[in-house]
């Protein structure tokens, strides 16, 4: 009975902590793979939901555009440097369009009217808009705090054909100055 006892306890033994601790380190090294798939995928689904509202500020600009009579169709540059006159941070803004399209921006949010620069260019800009797009300027949620758009307009002449042929540029871009966004559309009136 005594020999029956022993094979008992040999038969049932449990686990040792070496055991333990190589089955977890192997079970480890196996996920580390998975987890960093999950990463990448988090990661990618962030950039792609930016993505999806870069583009969507982008097309809801061209379609306010399109709503317009194409003559009253010009770049945010011939309708809003008047915006960064008379400001000391901005002077090259006003006269340059290069060094406008770095700062301009008609999305704002009411959490970035605390910065006292982004007020003004605000308030500036809401006294212009609807004279040029015949509609108040809105502010956006917080989901696009982080985003710029500017239009840009191109008169396209057609040789040997009457029209008003404009190439409507819209970009979005990051606040670090990345461009994000950018779709193009013609629009134009035959006479």
């Amino acid at each position: 009975m005594l020999k029956y006892m022993i094979n008992f306890k040999r038969t049932f033994s449990g686990f040792t902590l070496v055991e333990i601790l190589i089955v977890l380190f192997l079970v480890g090294l196996l996920a580390l793979p998975f987890t960093n798939m999950f990463i990448f995928g988090v990661q990618g689904s962030h950039d792609n939901s930016e993505h999806v509202l870069a583009y969507n500020l982008a097309r809801e600009k061209i379609e306010e555009l399109r709503g317009l009579p194409p003559e009253l169709i010009k770049s945010d540059y011939a309708n809003f440097q008047e915006v960064f006159q008379d400001r000391p941070d901005f002077e090259e803004a006003c006269y340059n369009e290069d060094a406008f399209v770095k700062y301009f921006s008609d999305v704002f949010t009411d959490k970035a009217m605390t910065d006292d620069k982004i007020k003004m260019t605000y308030s500036r800009l809401r006294q212009i808009y609807p004279k040029v797009y015949l509609k108040n300027l809105k502010t956006y949620p917080e989901d696009y705090r982080f985003f710029r758009r500017v239009v840009k307009v191109d008169e396209i002449l057609q040789l040997g054909k009457p029209g008003n042929l404009k190439k409507i540029t819209v970009m979005v871009f990051e606040k670090d100055g990345k461009r994000i966004a950018q779709l193009v559309t013609l629009v134009g009136q035959q006479k």
